[in-house]
């Protein structure tokens, strides 16, 4: 049994389709709605297969309509029933399964209802499938990844790809639909930067259902949210645990090396999206003040350590003078004068090839009082 609500504000609409689809014994019309006041609540209390749903409902919008009905329950099929051509494009892009014109004749009916059997068949199949499926794991550092039982997932496009990023980045806030069109097509014509906004927002769906997160990217106010519950994401897992280290000792010093090796590399970027640019900011200062925390612990405890984290703190950001005269000073004082004057070369070349300048002065005068002993 396929179960069914129609939508349309005008009540004769909603008489003829009903009485059209009551010659399809597997359709159960569950109920009708003129307004949208009441739907919403009910398709989170009810187990709705299919929405037949009108465009132009007075100040309503079928299209924003369809949005919302598919953030509260992504596995809802939308057919639209209108009396409207134009719209066309647009409803296939917010993934509607079909597009009735009226008068509605009862044999393009027919091809509707046969289209609806095949999918909401081969979805209760693919359901049992998902409860199978292994939690998401969501790599964001130096580029991003998404993986699912050790198998990397690939994108349908490499907007739709963004498009996920940028939720991410934004993770259980809610960010206007025109910031996101913004920031993913800033030079687009907005009509058809909107279109690409429901083709991405689509294809983004169907991909997460199908990997076992339906009903994750919500719409409310003309604003999208990601919400993903069961996944491991470094950058997520670096937000929250860092946090609670606030003075490194003992008890937690593995944990800030396990944050440290989490970093293979700056925020998205090999994925190179500019709107990415002060997230990436914000995770660099967060990492390299950790940086600082282990440096600053192993310095007396155990100097092979506190140099291997100033290297890799190194690579991160080649022009940290201070980095150079604590290397240059664990060096010194386990003895090894040649390798302390070729950090400092190495660093001195560095700055005058990339910058134009020389090293301050009280690292130059380390040097000198390394090459005169």
């Amino acid at each position: 049994m396929i179960r069914a609500v129609i939508m349309d504000d005008e009540e004769l609409s909603i008489y003829l389709l009903k009485r059209k689809l009551q010659a399809f014994p597997i359709i159960q019309i569950i109920k009708t709605y003129s307004t949208q006041e009441q739907i919403f609540h009910d398709l989170i209390e009810e187990k709705i297969d299919v929405v037949f749903l009108d465009i132009e409902m007075g100040e309503s919008n079928g299209l924003d309509i369809a949005e919302a009905i598919l953030s509260i329950r992504s596995s809802i099929h939308i057919v639209f029933v209108t009396a409207h051509s134009e719209y066309a494009v647009q409803a296939f892009e917010v993934n509607s399964i079909d597009y009735i014109l009226k008068p509605i004749s009862s044999k393009r009916l027919e091809k509707t209802i046969d289209r609806l059997i095949s999918i909401v068949g081969s979805n209760q199949n693919r359901a049992k499938k998902i409860s199978e499926t292994q939690p998401l794991i969501i790599n964001c550092f130096n580029e991003l990844q998404l993986f699912q039982n050790q198998q990397l997932i690939n994108f349908k496009t490499a907007k739709v790809k963004e498009l996920f990023a940028f939720l991410l980045t934004h993770f259980n806030q809610y960010i206007h639909k025109d910031i996101i069109i913004e920031s993913l097509w800033p030079d687009q014509d907005y009509k058809k930067s909107k279109i690409h906004l429901h083709t991405c927002l689509s294809y983004l769906r169907k991909m997460l259902g199908n990997l076992g997160y339906p009903n994750c990217i919500s719409f409310l106010n003309n604003c999208y949210s990601l919400h993903l519950e069961t996944i491991h994401c470094d950058a997520i897992h670096l937000d929250k645990t860092i946090e609670s280290i606030q003075v490194l000792d003992y008890t937690n010093q593995n944990i800030a090396i396990e944050l440290i090796e989490t970093y293979t590399g700056h925020y998205l970027e090999l994925n190179y999206y500019e709107w990415a640019h002060d997230k990436s900011t914000y995770y660099y200062g967060k990492i390299m003040h950790l940086f600082e925390k282990v440096i600053n612990f192993y310095e007396n405890k155990d100097p092979n350590k506190a140099f291997y984290y100033l290297q890799r703190q190194l690579k991160l950001n080649p022009y940290l003078e201070n980095n150079v005269r604590k290397g240059m000073q664990i060096l010194i004082h386990q003895g090894h004068r040649s390798e302390a004057i070729k950090l400092y070369q190495e660093f001195e070349n560095l700055l005058m090839e990339d910058l134009g300048i020389m090293p301050d002065r009280s690292l130059k005068q380390l040097y000198q009082s390394v090459i005169t002993s």
